[in-house]
C-alpha cells in the first residue's frame, strides 16, 4: 500500500530494505529489530511528507542521481525545490555490476523515471561519480552493457554535471543508501 506514495518518501527503497527481506522465497519470515525500525522509519515518514513542488516546464529542471551497492536514487528538481524522488533496489545481478556501471544505472533509471517531465526538454543530470563525465560524453566504445544504456539516453537532451559525493548538497545519495 505505501508503493503508491513511495514517490513522496524520500529514500523509499532504502527504508523498506529490511521488510521486502521477508518477501523473499530463500529467507524465512522471521520479524527482527531491524525490520521493526523500517517500520516505523516508515509510517514517521507517511506521517511527516515535506512539501514538494509542482513541476513546470518553463522553469530549469536537474536530476540527482546516486548508485550504492544496494539501491538507487533519483531526484526531480526545479530551482532548488523537489518535485519528485524516485528510488529502487538493485537485484541480484545489478548489486554485482562496478561501481561506474551502477553509476550509469542510475542516471538510464533516473531519466526514464522522469521521462513524461524531462522529453522535449534540455536539462541537467548530477552525479557524484566523475568518471561519467567522460562515457556519456564520449564516442568511443565501452562495455556492450553502457553502450545499450547510452542509447537508451539518447533520445533525451541532457547535460552531465559533476557534484563530489561527500557534499551534503546531493540528497540523492541517501535515496541509494542501504540502512543498516
Amino acid at each position: 500500500m505505501t508503493q503508491f506514495v513511495s514517490r513522496y518518501i524520500e529514500g523509499y527503497a532504502t527504508i523498506t530494505e529490511p521488510l521486502r527481506t521477508l518477501t523473499r522465497k530463500s529467507e524465512t519470515w522471521k520479524w527482527e529489530k531491524r525490520q521493526g525500525n523500517a517500520f516505523a522509519e516508515l509510517k514517521r515518514k507517511l506521517t511527516n511528507v515535506g512539501v514538494m513542488a509542482y513541476f513546470d516546464p518553463r522553469k530549469a529542471t536537474e536530476i540527482m542521481v546516486d548508485a550504492s551497492p544496494h539501491g538507487l536514487g533519483a531526484m526531480l528538481i526545479q530551482e532548488g525545490r523537489v518535485v519528485s524522488y524516485a528510488s529502487r533496489s538493485l537485484t541480484d545481478v545489478e548489486s554485482r555490476y562496478s561501481q561506474t556501471e551502477r553509476e550509469m544505472l542510475a542516471v538510464v533509471f533516473g531519466v526514464e523515471k522522469f521521462h513524461i517531465y524531462l522529453y522535449g526538454s534540455t536539462f541537467i543530470v548530477i552525479t557524484d561519480h566523475k568518471p561519467l563525465l567522460g562515457i556519456i560524453g564520449s564516442c568511443k566504445p565501452t562495455s556492450v552493457r553502457i553502450d545499450r544504456w547510452r542509447l537508451r539516453l539518447m533520445p533525451h537532451e541532457f547535460t552531465l554535471s559533476y557534484r563530489p559525493g561527500k557534499d551534503a548538497e546531493n540528497p540523492a545519495d541517501n535515496l541509494s543508501r542501504h540502512q543498516k
